[in-house]
Parts: structure tokens; C-alpha cells; sequence
């Protein structure tokens, strides 16, 4: 499947307007939306980028605003960035399930087919039932199918399918289609996370901001018919990621290479430093240990901000280009993160 197809992939798949949304709000996403689908992308895109000036930082309303500005984006990059904020610092938005597909997809186009699980995995430790689940083992199939992991594609597959609602017809469609490649495949008898033969244990951590991890599907029989089992554990807030001896949970070892994002890497603009962040708690203490973790491998970490969010962040760098260069080193080191304007000192 060629790198082209992927991006294609992505580029269709339509948001619907989410419930948190006021009725002007929706209204006014659906007319950017309109707009930029019939070729006025300067002023869809300007109208998104007025509600988020008039949303206030740390709400749903801002997410929405961050996650539309993605969706609309003219660029993968830009698209990236946002989808990026939001997991970070808006881990409870309404949103987070389709943003954490998204950027598997994105990993996907450019055949980052790890960095596409960890997306995958936590998606279904976050969201363990209904469609997203289905959709996350469908996603997951097709990413161990690029792998060439068979077997965990099919059993992962055959979970999915399981999971679909009966009323979601488009996807049970992809995944029945998909599992005629199943065809003569004998089904590993338990698949409890699919990234078992690739790295060590993930430990899920209720009380950090962002997990990544868990099991990605349930036991399945030999002839593919899944056996009951235990919904993950599901976090009160999802726990950042951090360096490997450091994270809460790591279930991909790191890739060999960065991945640069290429384009503008943040919409920061005007004077002043700049800052990578990589989490957000609702409590200063972890975000302190955090820091203090961080620290130790030889990371300039600091706490930003004297009421929650309480934001990690690392550095101070005086241009963008400087900060979006260390960005990139630690996203090779697997810590996400995007580039801020840094608070003032």
C-alpha cells in the first residue's frame, strides 16, 4: 500500500460536529468547513481561528476550536501540531478518540507503523468500549498487516469485528473486507497487547494526565472467535509521554530515527522565547515529580503556571526553529511535544 494512498486515507475522513458544542459554534464549523471544502480555505479558516480567540484556554470549547483548526489545516504538519496540543493538554476533550486516530494515520503515511500503535493502544485503553474501540482494532489490524505480524492482525481483526455495532455498517464493510486476508490464518490464542513481542510491559497509571499501553484486545480462540475479557482499566486523566526510564508506561521501543514534522511547526508568532511542552497535570505535585525526573536526564524541565493546567515544559530557546529542533530530538526519544511561546520569567 503505497504512502500516497495513506495520506488519502486521512485527508477523507470527516469530522462530525461534537454534542460540547454550542448551537453557533456548530453552526459556524459547519460553514468553515463548507467553506474550505468548496475551495474559500482563507476564510473557512479564518472563522475557526476566531473562536479560538473567543474560547478560553483550558476548556472544551478550545479544544474544539484546536481540533477544527487541525481538521482544516493546509498542512499535515499544522494538522499534527494541533492533534498534538490537544492529546497533551486537552486529554478529556470529547475529541481525544478521534484525535488519537488521526495522528496513527498520520504515522501511517509516513510508515511509522510504531509510533502508529502507540497511538492505537492508547486509544483503546482510553476508550475501551463502543466504536472507538472497534474503529482502534480495525486501525490496529490494518498496522500489523503493514508489519507483516499476521497472525496479530487477524486475531486483532476478528476482535473488531466482534466489537462493531451492527448499525455501523461502513465499518463492519472495512473490516470484513479486511479479513479476507484471514483466509487459512491460524489465530494466536491471546493477544493481550499488540506490541508483546516488540518491548516490555505497559503499566497503566490512573493518575498521571496521559497513559500509553494496555491490551488492545481480548483472548481469541483458535478459530477466531473472541472470548470474554476485562475492559483495561480506563484513567481519570491519560499520563504524558516521557522519556523511557522515566514514562509511566512505554509499549514500543523507540524508532531508529526521528521523524521530522517538516513545515511550520507551530502557530507561535512574535517575539520573545520558546518552549517545547510535553504534559499537563490537574495536580503540581506529579507535574513536579515529573520535572524532577526529567532533571536527572539531564533535561532543563520546569513547572509553568501557578493554578492547573500545571504545564511541563523543557527549555528556553530564542527562536522557533531552535525550539522545533529540540522538539524533534526528543520525539526521536519518543516524548511528544509541540513548540509555546515561553511564559515570561
Amino acid at each position: 500500500m503505497s504512502r500516497k494512498w495513506w495520506v488519502v486515507a486521512v485527508i477523507l475522513i470527516i469530522p462530525t460536529l461534537s454534542e460540547a458544542q454550542s448551537a453557533a459554534d456548530s453552526a459556524s464549523y459547519r460553514k468553515a468547513q463548507t467553506l474550505v471544502n468548496d475551495g474559500n480555505s482563507l476564510a473557512g479558516r479564518a472563522i475557526v481561528d476566531s473562536l479560538i480567540v473567543q474560547a478560553r484556554p483550558g476548556t472544551n470549547e478550545y479544544a474544539e476550536g484546536l481540533y477544527w483548526r487541525a481538521v482544516l489545516s493546509a498542512t499535515a504538519s499544522d494538522a499534527e501540531m494541533d492533534y498534538r496540543h490537544i492529546i497533551v493538554d486537552y486529554p478529556l476533550s470529547p475529541r481525544s478518540g478521534d484525535v488519537l486516530l488521526r495522528l496513527a494515520q498520520l504515522e501511517m503515511a509516513r510508515a511509522d507503523y510504531d509510533g502508529a500503535l502507540q497511538h492505537l493502544n492508547r486509544l483503546t485503553l482510553e476508550h475501551p468500549a463502543g466504536a472507538d474501540r472497534a474503529r482502534a482494532g480495525y486501525w490496529t489490524a490494518r498496522v500489523l498487516f503493514e508489519k507483516n505480524d499476521i497472525q496479530r492482525a487477524c486475531a486483532v481483526n476478528a476482535d473488531a469485528l466482534a466489537r462493531a455495532n451492527d448499525q455501523n455498517v461502513e465499518l463492519r464493510n472495512q473490516i470484513t473486507y479486511l479479513n479476507q486476508r484471514c483466509v487459512g490464518v491460524v489465530l494466536a490464542t491471546a493477544i493481550s497487547d499488540t506490541t508483546a513481542k516488540d518491548s516490555a510491559k505497559a503499566t497503566a497509571r490512573p493518575d498521571s494526565v496521559s497513559s500509553i499501553g494496555g491490551a488492545i484486545s481480548p483472548s481469541v480462540g483458535a478459530a477466531g472467535t473472541p472470548k470474554a475479557a476485562a475492559a483495561p482499566i480506563k484513567p481519570s486523566m491519560p499520563a504524558p509521554t516521557t522519556p523511557r526510564d522515566v514514562k509511566p508506561s512505554m509499549i514500543e521501543p523507540p524508532p531508529k530515527e526521528a521523524y521530522p514534522l517538516g513545515g511550520s511547526v507551530s502557530r507561535v508568532t512574535g517575539e520573545g522565547e520558546y518552549s517545547v511542552q510535553i504534559a499537563a497535570y490537574n495536580v503540581k505535585p506529579q507535574a513536579d515529580a515529573m520535572v524532577a525526573k526529567l532533571k536527572k536526564k539531564g533535561y532543563e524541565a520546569r513547572v509553568s503556571g501557578e493554578t492547573a493546567p500545571f504545564r511541563v515544559r523543557i527549555g528556553r530557546y530564542a527562536t522557533q526553529a531552535q525550539a522545533a529542533a529540540v522538539m524533534r530530538s526528543l520525539k526521536a526519544k519518543q516524548i511528544s511535544g509541540f513548540v509555546v511561546k515561553a511564559e515570561s520569567r
